[in-house]
């Protein structure tokens, strides 16, 4: 199997990655998504929790299909919560990229691996998503209460752009921390079995994110096929 998905191109890579499998998981994730960007919006928190599901995919179904995740919950977002989430989408398809080849490559097999796609992502989200806020909207988009601290930074540096990309920062850190972390608990809960079933289909996760040494459920059939 490992020969066979080197030998593949990278548009075959890309293909075999929408599986129906992940193709199924998509719109669960978007719904994962959702809960918590809408949540965040109706509550007015200087957090988001919009990327959860994407995280999640980005491990099951490999980068292309994250990608594609986090550009529907921003266009679900937009329609039931507010239009401003739309030009994030940008956002949301680049962390999706990002996180689903630093899985490819191995870091989510180990802690420090995992803080490294954490610190990642919100560098991410902060650089993308903060030019977005001020080329697009001025400096701020009152959704979330980001914006509150957005505005005392103004106050404090007397400098939007330095501002907003200040509160990015230390909103993403913790924003994407709890993403991150809820992901890689969800995901290292998940059996084996199951995970193979996405290796098998062409995304190669499973090795990507799981030990041969790491506990779980014992593949007492896998070892005798």
């Amino acid at each position: 199997m490992a020969n066979k998905a080197k030998k593949m191109s990278f548009w075959e890579g890309i293909r075999a990655q929408f599986s129906t499998k992940s193709l199924v998981l998509i719109p669960i994730a978007a719904g994962i998504n959702l809960i918590g960007g809408t949540l965040c919006s109706a509550l007015k928190l200087p957090l988001f929790l919009d990327m959860i599901g994407t995280i999640i995919v980005a491990c099951l179904s490999g980068p292309w299909v994250a990608a594609l995740t986090g550009l529907l919950t921003n266009v679900f977002l937009a329609l039931v919560a507010n239009p401003v989430y739309l030009p994030y989408a940008v956002v949301s398809i680049l962390c999706g990229l990002a996180v689903g080849y630093m899985v490819k490559a191995g870091l989510f097999r180990k802690l420090w691996g995992v803080v490294l796609i954490w610190l990642a992502c919100t560098l991410v989200n902060a650089v993308s998503a903060s030019l977005i806020t001020v080329f697009v909207y001025g400096g701020a988009t009152g959704v979330t209460g980001t914006s509150l601290l957005t505005a005392t930074l103004v106050v404090a540096l007397r400098d939007i752009a330095a501002s907003v990309f200040s509160s990015a920062i230390v909103t993403n850190l913790i924003d994407k921390g709890i993403a991150v972390l809820i992901a890689y608990i969800i995901v290292r809960k998940i059996p084996r079995r199951f995970l193979s079933q996405y290796a098998a289909d062409g995304a190669g996760v499973e090795e990507d994110i799981l030990d041969d040494d790491e506990p779980g459920e014992p593949d007492e059939g896998d070892k005798d096929v």
